[in-house]
């Protein structure tokens, strides 16, 4: 369920990345005349069978704007993120969940009606799915730092997160089909079916779902003893007093708050950029480059299972440790797609190597699932949903960043040059970010994390 509420709320999230490309004119996204034709692709020979999938938007936005509208989620979702830990605690995750995904879902169902009345309605609706958004993250974790053992966090962990990936394979998939087959008008079609999917997964999750094994109404006694069994390494029923200081401190939380920032800011680059560098520069069409965005995608959900199953290979067999194979696992994600990233900056106009450096960039990511990503959980497991909301912030603001940066450096400007520049930021910020995780990460249960009279006692003794 878990894997479903990633999935669908992703659906809602990235719909926008894909209809976008629709939704704009051809002239908004006009290059700079005086751009060398050596640093523009040549368009593709369009035959009036084909024109179909090369659609005039209704919109004149221009880079800088659509920039905007495409962070305007995350700038609502890194404000709710500062206080979603704290929500979650209170709420615990299967409400916070809910209240997450329908919420952001209904908002979805009227994006089209939104954009249509005025951009600054339609950006503050897409803030607003951002804030209702923003305990989904703090949610997942809260619920897998109750339920899952350490031993199988990457093989479980990295199927459930893998929901995302999903979610944007569907919507940039469907979504381009949707869009060139003018299904429900076109490009509105998928905030409608999407918007609806999300409404329709709250109605089992309520019925299905509880917070902890503890007040599981039918769980086994053998389930429940093994769990129980795991002590300090699960999430306790009891609230603590949130030593602020102590966090604040903390080298290796520290090192978590670089992943997220390098992980996020690459990440979200991609899953907002990809449909328009695959229109502007490669001159896909509306289907094509649906397809083609989601492939990245498909291939990040296949790696991440895979990966998963062979790092809990690798504890099973005790061949690499529990902190071995989350610096393995983030090392993957982030040298990976950094290498991919400097790599199609020389691709130029050659399509197919570009979007195999995407695939490779995005695929590789993933093995984050099995790495730092699910940090929190075990340096502080009481702490999971607090941890994960400031990181998950830090994240979002990678997020609001990454698209206004894209949309700067490319304003007026749709050249080659110009993404090379796009591509290598992202690069770099994944390479130092990794290093600094590499240096001061761990797995270690910190002392923090148990309640300061149940500490002391552990001191006495």
């Amino acid at each position: 369920m878990i894997f479903a509420a990633c999935c669908v709320s992703f659906l809602s999230r990235v719909s926008l990345s894909i209809a976008i490309v629709a939704m704009v004119s051809h002239s908004s996204n006009a290059t700079t005349l005086n751009s060398s034709v050596s640093d523009v692709c040549p368009l593709p020979n369009i035959t009036d069978d084909d024109r179909s999938d090369f659609l005039e938007g209704e919109f004149e936005w221009d880079e800088p704007t659509q920039g905007l509208i495409l962070g305007g989620f995350y700038y609502g979702y890194l404000v709710s993120n500062i206080f979603s830990g704290i929500v979650t605690e209170y709420l615990g995750g299967r409400l916070a969940m809910a209240i997450a995904v329908l919420g952001s879902s209904l908002l979805c169902l009227i994006n089209p009606v939104c954009a249509r009345i005025s951009v600054g309605l339609f950006i503050a609706v897409r803030v607003l799915a951002g804030l209702l958004q923003g305990p989904l993250v703090s949610a997942t974790f809260f619920l897998m730092a109750s339920w899952i053992p350490p031993q199988e966090k990457a093989k479980l962990c990295s199927i459930t997160l893998t929901g995302s990936s999903i979610g944007t394979v569907l919507s940039m998939a469907l979504g381009g089909l949707m869009i060139g087959s003018n299904f429900l008008g076109g490009w509105p079609s998928v905030f409608y079916v999407f918007g609806v999917a999300g409404v329709l997964w709250t109605i089992p999750w309520l019925l299905l779902i509880h917070d902890s094994p503890d007040n599981h109404p039918s769980l086994s006694a053998t389930e429940l003893r093994y769990i129980k069994a795991q002590g300090s390494t699960l999430k306790g029923e009891k609230r603590i007093k949130i030593p602020w200081g102590k966090i604040a401190t903390s080298l290796p939380f520290w090192s978590l708050m670089a992943v997220a920032w390098g992980n996020n800011f690459g990440f979200f680059n991609l899953l907002t950029e990809i449909p328009t560098y695959l229109k502007n520069i490669q001159h896909f069409g509306i289907q094509d480059n649906g397809l083609l965005s989601a492939l990245p995608y498909i291939i990040s959900t296949i790696f991440s299972i895979c990966w998963g199953q062979f790092a809990s290979f690798l504890l099973r067999k005790n061949a690499l440790s529990i902190i071995q194979v989350r610096k393995l696992s983030s090392s993957i994600a982030m040298f990976g797609p950094a290498l991919a990233l400097i790599t199609i900056c020389f691709a130029d106009c050659n399509s197919t190597l570009a979007v195999a450096c995407l695939c490779i960039s995005v695929g590789l990511n993933s093995a984050s699932n099995s790495g730092a990503d699910i940090t929190e959980q075990e340096i502080a497991p009481n702490l999971t949903a607090l941890l994960k909301s400031i990181t998950n912030s830090i994240g979002s603001v990678a997020g609001i960043l990454a698209p206004s940066i894209t949309g700067a450096i490319t304003a007026g400007n749709q050249t080659l040059s110009a993404w090379r520049t796009v591509f290598g930021i992202s690069a770099l910020t994944y390479v130092i970010c990794c290093i600094i995780y590499l240096i001061f990460g761990t797995v270690e249960v910190q002392s923090w994390n148990e309640p300061k009279q149940k500490q002391k006692e552990k001191d006495r003794y």
